[in-house]
């Protein structure tokens, strides 16, 4: 049997993504996704991570007072947060090449998927 569980890289872009969804329906902000904000979690996601987690309430409370369609979707993303963390509750400070591409990988993917259900929640 293989193992199907993702790696520490792909769950942190999973959950950069996550993080960037909630920001962009709670402050309408996309900035995450712009390349250099990117490529500076794919380098270094912990620091990233933890940074953007901390403001997590904050942008789903920001979400509630847009409306419910955003409440809801906010909280639907909100509790989400808890499927990315890597099971040992740690984020790498560093990734090398391959795994940066594994970040970007889990990123575009969930990313797509928030993007079909909750694209008109970010204006």
């Amino acid at each position: 049997m293989t193992n199907t569980q993702p790696s520490p890289a792909h769950l942190c872009g999973q959950l950069y993504a996550t993080l960037h969804t909630l920001r962009a329906i709670g402050k309408r902000d996309r900035q995450l996704a712009n390349d250099s904000f990117l490529d500076r979690a794919k380098r270094h996601p912990g620091p990233q991570l933890r940074e953007h987690l901390k403001k997590a309430g904050e942008h789903l409370l920001a979400a509630r007072t847009r409306g419910p369609k955003h409440g809801q979707a906010a909280g639907e993303v909100f509790r989400a947060i808890a499927d990315f963390v890597p099971p040992n509750g740690r984020f790498p400070d560093y990734l090398d090449t391959k795994s940066q591409a594994d970040f970007a990988s889990g990123f575009h993917s969930q990313f797509g998927k928030y993007a079909l259900t909750h694209d008109a929640l970010f204006r």
